[in-house]
């Protein structure tokens, strides 16, 4: 196998592993989020989305243009891979890995059939907030339970759709779930404003 379909492999499983998990049930099969309790860390009026600046639709949009090469740059990522990539439940979307070799990656998820308060609505095992990503509301998830594993952030782009990121480290570990989620609102915050020009 080569080392590219490795660190394609390793991408997605990092991806599904960080965002597939659900409340109860049995391993492996999620069920929906209605009627879920709230996760932790997001309660209250901190769960509401502000209103968007602008509608970014994402439709016909490809994921691998979304950084600009000077935006890849910025955040030290020099190859893109595009696939079709699949989040919590929401079926498979367009997507793209933004790599820097096997020390980490950015995953990209363009999903239309969703918008941003699924997240919001308390799905398990996964801390969510709502932050501000280029002036959009979003929500920053993360494992319930976990430190350093991974982050990711949901932007509220267009009604019932989000600009899904996500940040996995591979061999460069010792960043902070902190600075993980950081790096991937800077990356999400840079796609936002490629997005703009995109339309």
């Amino acid at each position: 196998m080569s080392k590219a379909s490795l660190k394609i492999i390793a991408a997605a499983s990092l991806l599904l592993a960080a965002t597939a998990c659900t409340s109860s049930g049995e391993k492996g099969k999620p069920n929906p989020t209605s009627g879920a309790s709230p996760t932790s860390g997001s309660s209250g009026s901190a769960r509401e989305l502000p209103k968007r600046p602008a509608e970014l639709k994402l439709d016909g949009v490809d994921a691998c243009k979304l950084l600009t090469q000077a935006q890849m740059d910025q955040v030290k990522v020099a190859e893109t891979v595009p696939r079709k990539l699949e989040v919590a439940n929401l079926g498979e979307a367009p997507g793209c890995f933004y790599e820097n070799g096997l020390k980490y990656t950015y995953a990209a998820s363009l999903i239309t059939n969703k918008g941003v308060p699924f997240w919001l609505s308390g799905s398990g095992n996964v801390d969510v907030k709502v932050v501000d990503v280029a002036g959009y509301g979003a929500a920053q998830i993360t494992l319930t339970g976990t430190q350093g594993f991974d982050c990711a952030v949901a932007v509220d782009v267009a009604e019932g759709q989000q600009l899904h990121f996500l940040y996995s480290p591979g061999s460069e570990k010792g960043d902070s779930q902190e600075q993980m989620c950081s790096k991937v609102n800077k990356a999400a915050a840079l796609a936002v404003e490629t997005l703009k020009t995109l339309k």
